[in-house]
C-alpha cells in the first residue's frame, strides 16, 4: 500500500512524487465509505460452486474407474472411456480450482472508496489469503474528482481521479484504469490520472461523500462523456 521511498521521476515530468512515507498529520475524522461491490461477486461465487461440483464429479469418476478395474469388470474400451472422462473433468474441475482459489478472495472482498479529514482511500479489504490493497490520496494532492462515462448504448461509469502529484503504477490500485488502458484522452494538466469503474447507482453517493468531506468541495465535477484518443 505504501512505497518505502518516493519513486524516481524524470526531470521533465509534471508534478512531484507523492510522499508515501509519512503518516497523516492529523487524526482522521468524518470518515465516510461507499461500497463498490457489484453483481460480479455472485458470478464468482457461482463459478466457485460449479468448480467444486465438477471436482466432486471427477473424484467419483476416478473412484468408480478404479473400483471396476480392481473387480475386473472392465474392458479396454470402458477403461479408455472412463480415463478420458476423468481427464476432461480434471481440467474443468480441479484445474479450474487453481485459478479460482487464487483469485476468489480478491474478487469477492469488500472494496470501495472512503473519505475522511485527511484524504481519500481507494481500497480492497483483506480477505482470507488476499492481503488487501489500498491507495491513500491526501486532499492537497487532488486536482479533480469527476464522474465520467464512456460508451453509447451500453454506458460504463467511472470516477476519475486527477492528481497534482505523481503516482507510479505500483502505487495505484490493481483494479484502477488509466487513460491509456481505456484508450482515452490524457489530461495534460494532471500529473496522475486514473479511473475507478463504479455502478450507476453509486456514482452520486461517492461525489456527495467527497463534497461533504473535502476542504474544497469545488474539486468535485459532475458527469462528462469521455472521448477516445482516436475519435
Amino acid at each position: 500500500m505504501a512505497s518505502p521511498e518516493p519513486p524516481d521521476v524524470t526531470p521533465d515530468a509534471r508534478g512531484v512524487p507523492s510522499d508515501l512515507t509519512q503518516p497523516p498529520a492529523s487524526v482522521s475524522h468524518l470518515r465516510r465509505y461507499v461500497s463498490l461491490r457489484g453483481p460480479n461477486v455472485r458470478m464468482w461465487m457461482t463459478a466457485a460452486y460449479f468448480s467444486v461440483g465438477l471436482t466432486l464429479g471427477f473424484l467419483v469418476v476416478v473412484g468408480s474407474m478404479f473400483w471396476h478395474v480392481l473387480r475386473e469388470e472392465t474392458t479396454v474400451g470402458s477403461v479408455t472411456l472412463w480415463a478420458f472422462a476423468a481427464l476432461v473433468m480434471f481440467f474443468i474441475g480441479p484445474g479450474s480450482n487453481v485459478f479460482l482459489v487464487r483469485g476468489l478472495p480478491q474478487r469477492i472482498t469488500r472494496q470501495g472508496i472512503s473519505a475522511d479529514s485527511d484524504g481519500v482511500t481507494v481500497l480492497q479489504e483483506r480477505k482470507w489469503w488476499f492481503p488487501g490493497e489500498g491507495t491513500f490520496i491526501a486532499w492537497p494532492e487532488i486536482r479533480r474528482i469527476r464522474e465520467v462515462h464512456t460508451g453509447g448504448r451500453r454506458v460504463t461509469y467511472f470516477i476519475e481521479f486527477a492528481l497534482d502529484t505523481i503516482r507510479t503504477d505500483p502505487e495505484l490500485p490493481s483494479w484502477a484504469e488509466t487513460p491509456e488502458s481505456l484508450d482515452l484522452e490524457v489530461d495534460p494538466e494532471a500529473a496522475t490520472q486514473f479511473f475507478v469503474q463504479v455502478p450507476r447507482d453509486r456514482k452520486e453517493h461517492i461525489l456527495k461523500m467527497v463534497e461533504r468531506t473535502a476542504p474544497l468541495p469545488a474539486i468535485v465535477e459532475r458527469s462528462r462523456p469521455l472521448r477516445s484518443r482516436h475519435a
